[in-house]
């Protein structure tokens, strides 16, 4: 039977500059270790310097710009472990999980193999090179910029710093390198665990699972292919057992396997499966996948992962209108994805727990996410963040990792290198049903024709995402179909094409359009899977990060973590509070900027989900720019921000992905009022709508009782743009809200006036206790009410508008004091 010796635990690490010693030095049994210091692998080199007190928290000040030089040096690790006698006998292997980046490994003073992929594990052969008792591992490694320093950079990746860092080249996280989002600071070292292997015959090396559903639901199949690696020059004999035991299910193959790496197919039946739903369309069983290897009756080997059973389908049917749709279709139905993107949790990828993996997502349902793109710049998800996205219904898009560059697909070196990689992820992730869509890559396709990359060896690496990839996903598994870009569109349309695939629209913000998010109302994409507005952090988690004598606009540590499309579209972040509320940040307090550049986020962010979610499946995504930091940043793109504290933007985002909304929205020469339902159930409401006076009275008010069909956006009613302009729509805005059971569930607002240009009346807030609620009551509009600015406390809602006389209902316990209202945004 395979058997493993852990090696993980405290080893120990040096650092080589080429002037105090060489590698080589000390790669004898008995080298000095006197200049080495602890290091944890798992782990990574920043995470052992700061332990040592050799440099400061990457994520304080300005500590991540001092600790760059970790990334120039060569690293040598050592440890010793004891062999068991039984791994002397047979086939034995070292295994790496994750190495970062360039490393050769040495076991007892000979070199035993190199691996240059940080996304793939490195397994060395070493049967017949272990020694009874004790042995030792040197792992001589670099974060990569050394191996690619003769390697061209201008036909790739021709901004400045590639010129010295060939990210394009180097198998690692790209936006380690530095993104508008994210500082530079490159990761080095044994990321993942490290552990001996040994096995007198055979072992599974990988196993690819995935469900095959019948058409009417009513049966699937649960395939795995097995991947199996014998040891001995002669065939043998074997039996491949796969059990699932929700379904009582079990089938055994005898297959005969070939020295080295073989595959061989099996699946069983399952009747009546139980059907995974991304949320809120139903539950998320799931099957437990035992697959056992044995020999003349024994386990030789045995892997066990978790699956669901369900359908996925791209549907791109001619839209009526022009192109086609781009509708996620889960066991047949049409599901809108509501979401944003995600980058790894931290700028030190060894860092991120599962725990932290599973707050995230979670924090992601509680705003009514059921979407999530992996983006392609940064680095493959986690087994435990898919698993929480299993259990809890999340769907998730994962791009392959290349991201805004050209990638040397033309060197064959390399193209094998990413052939190779790709094709491990697909099998390694393939058991999660929350696993979508796999994508190519993000923008390349766009980078063509717009980022001036086509003069200089135009399309070297086109046969990676066109030819390579989806053979190879459609080879290993077929139950998830593959998009070669994000964004493309079909027919040879412009990538970025509003009426055909997936959009980055991004003439909000960073193009044409600027800080004027109310261009989205405009917007007809047919699947957004990018777009956003920018706005500043939470104030404590400013605290936290910035020196107290740094907390002002432009200081060194602000700028440090500011983010850089501040400066590539100039002083956008300022601009948008100047553009929307008229006040000059030169002259503002610190905090009320702060506090109305996050106010500011939440409305834009709105507007994106508002407009396409009316457009229910005209449009079939409301997927933004981004969901979680990978460090405190000053102004940032998220909701939930690295220290995971809710940002001011996350309860606005959190009501307009709520699954039964009710949107206002400018239709020709009306505002047609919709009620959106995303559930698989017809709903029953009571709808009051109509216009309110900021200074209070309702001289349009309406109610109609009506079903909201299921999975739908239903048009309830229309007010003419004419009935409201006589009222003056600088003292006004339309409304919505909806009610069952007598209770309200959803409301919602709409402005054509620039909230600077309102005409704003004095608020008079009451606040009343009403059971487990209390109720927030005013004569007159309140624009942003805000309970909790620093994201902290546990509350339901925050961030929310008082319509003249129409009293606003949250949850609070009964035991806990009536809230206080910290600020409002009403510009008096």
């Amino acid at each position: 039977m395979l058997s493993t010796l852990d090696l993980n635990g405290t080893w120990k690490v040096r650092w080589f500059d080429g002037q105090h010693g060489q590698p080589e030095t000390y790669l004898g049994e008995n080298a000095d270790e006197r200049t080495f210091i602890p290091a944890e692998v798992p782990g990574e080199l920043h995470m052992d310097l700061e332990r040592a007190g050799l440099i400061g928290d990457c994520n304080i000040g300005m500590n991540a710009q001092a600790a760059r030089w970790v990334e120039e040096q060569v690293w040598l690790y050592r440890t010793k472990f004891d062999a068991p006698a039984e791994s002397l006998e047979s086939s034995a292997w070292l295994v790496f999980e994750g190495l970062d980046l360039y490393a050769r490994i040495f076991l007892n003073g000979e070199e035993i193999g190199s691996h240059n992929n940080f996304f793939t594990p490195c397994r060395i052969n070493v049967t017949g090179k272990l020694r009874e008792g004790e042995n030792y591992i040197c792992v001589c490694i670099e974060a990569g910029m050394l191996a690619a320093a003769d390697k061209p950079s201008a036909p790739y990746c021709p901004g400045i710093s590639d010129k010295l860092y060939k990210r394009s080249w180097l198998r690692k996280p790209q936006s380690s390198f530095s993104w508008d989002w994210s500082p530079h600071l490159v990761n080095v070292g044994i990321w993942r665990p490290v552990r001996l292997e040994w096995t007198k015959t055979a072992r599974i090396d990988a196993v690819t699972i995935y469900p095959d559903l019948a058409d009417d639901h009513k049966s699937a199949k649960i395939n795995a292919k097995v991947f199996v690696e014998n040891t001995k020059k002669e065939p043998v004999k074997a039996v491949i057992k796969l059990k699932v035991p929700e379904a009582d299910a079990v089938i055994e193959k005898e297959v005969e396997l070939p020295s080295g790496i073989s595959k061989h197919e099996i699946f069983v039946d399952i009747a009546d499966p139980k059907l995974w739903w991304p949320r809120p369309h139903g539950e998320q069983p799931l099957y437990t996948v035992k697959v056992k290897l044995l020999i003349n009756g024994e386990i030789e080997d045995k892997k066990t992962s978790r699956t669901g059973i369900r359908s996925i389908r791209i549907n791109q049917d001619p839209h009526p209108e022009t192109g086609e749709y781009f509708i996620l279709e889960v066991n047949g139905v049409p599901i809108f994805a509501k979401g944003g993107n995600w980058v790894h949790p931290d700028i030190i990828f060894a860092k991120t727990t599962p725990e932290r993996y599973r707050k995230l997502v979670e924090l992601a349902v509680d705003a009514n996410f059921n979407a999530l793109r992996i983006w392609g710049g940064a680095m493959y998800t986690d087994h435990a963040f898919l698993e929480a996205c299993d259990e809890l219904g999340v769907m998730v898009w994962h791009d392959f990792i290349f991201a805004c560059a050209k990638y040397p697909g033309d060197d064959g070196d390399f193209n094998q290198l990413v052939r190779d990689e790709v094709t491990h992820v697909v099998r390694d992730l393939s058991p999660h049903p929350s696993l979508v869509v796999w994508c190519g890559n993000n923008e390349l396709e766009w980078v063509y024709p717009y980022w001036d990359y086509q003069k200089n060896h135009p399309l070297p690496d086109h046969a990676l995402f066109h030819f390579y990839f989806p053979r190879i996903v459609a080879e290993e598994d077929p139950s998830r179909p593959y998009w070669p870009s994000s964004p493309y569109s079909t027919n040879h349309r412009d990538p970025n094409d509003r009426t055909t695939g997936d959009q980055h629209p991004w003439n909000v913000s960073l193009q044409g359009e600027g800080p004027n998010f109310w261009h989205y109302r405009g917007d007809v994409s047919r699947f957004p899977n990018e777009g956003g507005v920018l706005g500043a952090t939470s104030p404590a988690t400013l605290r936290q990060f910035i020196p107290e004598n740094e907390m002002y606009l432009l200081s060194p540590t602000w700028e440090f973590h500011d983010n850089a499309c501040n400066y590539a579209v100039d002083k956008l972040c300022y601009d948008i509070v100047r553009h929307w509320t008229g006040l000059n940040p030169d002259e503002m307090n610190f905090d009320d900027y702060i506090f109305y550049s996050g106010l500011l986020q939440g409305e834009g962010l709105q507007e994106y989900a508002n407009n396409f979610r009316r457009r229910m499946f005209s449009s079939s995504s409301a997927i933004f720019w981004m969901y979680n930091d990978t460090w405190p940043a000053s102004h940032g793109w998220t909701i939930v921000d690295y220290y995971l504290r809710r940002k001011m933007a996350y309860h606005p985002v959190r009501r307009a992905f709520q699954p039964i909304q009710i949107i206002p929205a400018i239709d020709g020469d009306a505002v047609r009022i919709f009620g959106i339902n995303d559930t698989l159930e017809d709903c029953s409401v009571k709808a009051r709508y109509g216009v309110f006076m900021l200074a209070g009275e309702l001289p349009i008010d309406k109610e109609k009782e009506i079903t909201l069909k299921a999975n739908s956006a239903t048009v309830i009613d229309e007010i003419k743009l004419a009935d409201w302009n006589q009222l003056g729509v600088d003292a006004s805005g339309v409304f919505g809200v909806l009610y069952k059971d007598g209770a309200p569930i959803a409301q919602n607002r709409l402005f054509t006036t620039l909230f600077k240009d309102l005409k704003w009346s004095k608020p008079n807030i009451s606040i009343e206790r009403k059971g487990s609620k209390v109720v927030f009551t005013s004569p007159t509009f309140v624009w942003g009410v805000c309970l909790d600015i620093d994201g902290e406390a546990s509350i339901s809602d925050d961030f929310f508008d008082i319509l003249p006389g129409i009293g606003y209902e949250i949850d609070w316990p009964e035991d806990k004091p009536v809230p206080v209202v910290q600020r409002i945004g009403s510009l008096i």
